[in-house]
């Protein structure tokens, strides 16, 4: 290890935008109840429950008790940093915990739907999945790693002994289950999500001193991902994204405390091609859940870009591998993903978080419920915003890195030295550090000159100029010294506004200041007209602006700073059909915004402004009339419209989900429909259809026509086919079953996704 980071007890934020997240977050965390999440943990364990489960959402489902283990986690993290009122929390929690394990007499304890059952018939050869689900439990490794990780941070955060032991009986009752298992059995367990599972028993096997655990961590390597990996290719796209990244998480723990080589192969050739090849301005990746093609991230923007778990994931990568190289390099990607997704991801009044970070031009930000959803971005939310002083301060022997500014109080007490930090960051580029030192301390401070900083960077020590001529933008810049009490350093680091542009779109551009990604501010939600459609969003998409300018430099006459506001500028004669104003992306909430614009010269906006307004018509007027639509092939939508199937599989072509059913086959969704107003199906296919393709497609059992009719095109890969739904069909409902049904001996054709749409009267 180069260096490593503080912990979390010796670093407290002091001000700023990153310590009032936190403090929005705590107030949460103060408000849900333990009972509630202990609930099936008890009553699975033959126990009686303290309280009933909360009602709604992920903790009512399949995945009951995921969230505990990530709000064991946030506590015990806030404790960590200072606020003793969690340690009650999580001195209980643990309790509760162990009675249940005790109860079970096998080391096992979970909250999950039959999760004892499931793992027994696993043990017994009996294995059984299609993707999302083993056994028919939705995807219990993920759920129990979850429950894994809580208690580490429990142990290794507030020194609770019992949490290790819950936790090493539980690692000892999972080596039991797979113990009789095959490398090929093994695998067919690894097609279910099984979170980081191999981190989180690396972690137990340093903790317990057991190496058995790292035997059973090893096990979990998932080549079919991994060994493309360590020979430095790029097969990610159509992968389900967050399925992934805890796998590579692991691999770099596991190089820590292995040292194999490949495993630090795998973690350095996943970040480097996640972050250049699928990453956009936010420093989020993926659209509805998935990888798409390197590079290709211009016809990849909606409400469904950039899940905030994976930035969660993508962080503590980093954190990994800055921790073997500090390099300023993984520091800027921190930074921008730190800032601009995962501070971006909390409404600024409740503290409540979003699940994908929508990109959408002409998006908004959809929150979750404080207590009603409980999905995998509530848990990592209550991870994110308690844990934002874990990545700012590193060390080594002789050395102390910056690698991030924010108010803050570092305690250095190997030094005895406190180090202050005062600053406006990330609004202004003015730092202050300041020295309090028992004694005199000779080390090497790190200061971090970030990739954006064009104008260059300035540093007074002790008033004094030192000469920074020799570092460029994404590097450290050094300062070797005696460090006394009372020294100063101040830092100036100039913002100024920039553009990035798409990697496949040098005429799609964002706007930055400084770290800082901004937003086009396009007016505040309207609320639902009496005449929309009741079961979509209540808010319409706006026309996003384009941008005429002949080239960069007349681009940056056209904004205007508004004056005494930090990063936030006024289009002047820039927007068609009208100005808008650029504010801070993660100060943004309850408005539609705009990230990304697309650039026209005046003559380049007369021949394409037809065309242009034309098709995103089209797209407006498909969104606008959709009622219902179902991603095949993806496991949050397809458990969402209950989806149910015998003899089907998914597959990718050209980055893109489908679901399809071989001889005899058959697959199913409950969707939503009008119960007053008549519908079409629109279906996805591939362009190129196959003899063997013969099936039915039925409406609560009625047969649809097999003709439709195509009525677009995508990518000349794909066609988008209606069918008219007879309106008896519908009437007076609210749903309805659409099922796939093959013929005998044959196949249903790869289905690539499921739209239901409002008819119009005239059609």
């Amino acid at each position: 290890m180069k260096t490593t980071p503080f912990h979390l007890r010796q670093v407290r934020l002091t001000d700023g935008p990153l310590k009032t997240a936190t403090d929005l977050n705590k107030d949460l965390l103060l408000r849900l109840e333990p009972d509630k999440l202990l609930s099936r943990f008890r009553e699975y364990a033959g126990l009686t429950p303290k309280a009933p489960i909360y009602e709604k959402g992920w903790e009512s489902s399949g995945v009951s008790g995921h969230t505990l283990g990530h709000y064991l986690s946030a506590c015990s993290m806030m404790a960590a940093s200072g606020d003793e009122r969690f340690l009650p929390i999580i001195a209980y929690i643990v309790d509760e915990l162990e009675e249940c394990q005790n109860a079970h007499g096998d080391g096992y304890v979970s909250a999950i739907p039959r999760g004892k059952e499931i793992f027994q018939e696993v043990k017994l050869g009996d294995i059984r999945t299609l993707g999302f689900d083993l056994n028919g439990g939705w995807v219990p490794l993920y759920t129990i790693h979850k429950l894994f990780a809580g208690l580490r941070d429990a142990y290794r955060l507030t020194d609770n002994q019992k949490a290790l032991e819950v936790e090493t009986k539980l690692g000892l009752w999972l080596d039991n289950v797979f113990a009789p298992l095959s490398h090929e059995q093994m695998h067919l367990v690894m097609r279910c999500e099984f979170g980081g599972m191999n981190e989180v028993l690396t972690d137990l096997a340093v903790d317990s001193r057991d190496s058995r655990f790292i035997v059973l961590a090893n096990r979990l390597y998932h080549e079919q991902l991994l060994e493309p990996l360590v020979q430095g290719r790029d097969e990610l796209s159509g992968r389900h994204a967050n399925t992934q990244i805890p796998k590579i998480v692991g691999a770099a723990r596991q190089f820590e405390v292995v040292g194999e080589l490949k495993n630090k192969q795998i973690a350095e050739n996943f970040w480097d091609t996640v972050v250049h090849q699928h990453s956009y301005v936010i420093g989020g990746n993926s659209l509805n859940e998935h990888f798409g093609e390197p590079g290709k991230l211009n016809n990849r923007l909606g409400e469904g870009t950039c899940e905030t778990c994976n930035t969660y994931n993508m962080l503590k990568l980093t954190k990994h591998l800055f921790g073997w190289h500090a390099l300023a390099e993984q520091a800027d990607y921190y930074e921008r993903a730190m800032y601009n997704h995962i501070l971006a991801s909390q409404h600024k009044k409740d503290g409540r978080v979003v699940y994908c970070l929508s990109l959408e031009m002409g998006g908004q930000k959809h929150f979750k419920t404080l207590f009603e959803d409980f999905t995998c971005c509530n848990g990592t939310g209550l991870e994110n915003h308690s844990s934002y002083n874990s990545g700012l301060y590193y060390h080594d022997d002789h050395s102390l890195f910056i690698a991030q500014y924010a108010p803050s109080v570092l305690t250095w007490s190997q030094t005895g030295m406190k180090v202050t930090q005062e600053t406006n960051y990330p609004l202004d580029g003015h730092i202050r550090l300041s020295i309090q030192s028992e004694r005199q301390s000779e080390f090497t401070l790190h200061l971090r000159y970030p990739h954006w900083a064009t104008q260059g960077m300035s540093i007074l020590v002790n008033g004094e100029a030192m000469d920074t001529s020799k570092y460029l933008p994404s590097s450290f810049v050094q300062i070797e010294r005696h460090w006394e009490d009372g020294d100063v350093v101040d830092i100036h680091i100039p913002m100024s506004i920039r553009t990035e542009t798409m990697p496949d779109n040098p005429k799609r551009i964002a706007f930055l200041y400084g770290p800082l990604v901004l937003a086009g501010d396009l007016g505040e939600l309207q609320p639902p007209r009496e005449d929309s459609n009741p079961i979509n969003s209540a808010n319409e998409r706006v026309f996003t602006p384009v941008l005429i300018a002949s080239n960069e430099e007349e681009l940056y006459t056209k904004l205007l700073q508004v004056e005494g506001e930090f990063g936030v500028y006024q289009m002047k004669g820039l927007g068609n059909p009208r100005d808008i104003k650029l504010i801070p992306f993660y100060q943004i909430y309850d408005r539609r915004y705009t990230i990304y614009w697309d650039l026209f010269t005046q003559e380049e906006w007369n021949r394409e402004e037809q065309i242009y307004k034309d098709t995103l018509e089209a797209n407006r007027l498909l969104e606008e009339h959709t009622v219902v639509f179902v991603q095949t092939g993806e496991m949050q939508p397809e458990r969402d419209y209950e989806f149910k199937g015998d003899n089907s599989q998914i597959g990718i072509i050209a980055g893109r989900k489908y679901r399809e059913a071989w001889l005899n086959g058959w697959f199913s969704y409950q969707i939503d429909v009008l119960p007053t107003d008549p519908v079409d199906l629109v279906l996805t296919y591939s362009m190129v259809q196959e003899p063997v393709n013969q099936y039915d497609i039925l409406i609560d059992g009625h047969k649809l026509d097999d003709v439709g009719v195509v009525i677009a095109e995508e990518m000349n890969r794909f066609v988008q086919v209606s069918y008219s739904i007879p309106v008896e069909w519908t009437m007076g409902k609210r749903k309805v079953t659409l099922k796939f049904q093959s013929k005998i001996d044959r196949k249903i054709a790869k289905v690539f996704g499921v739209r239901l749409i409002k008819r119009e009267s005239n059609s």
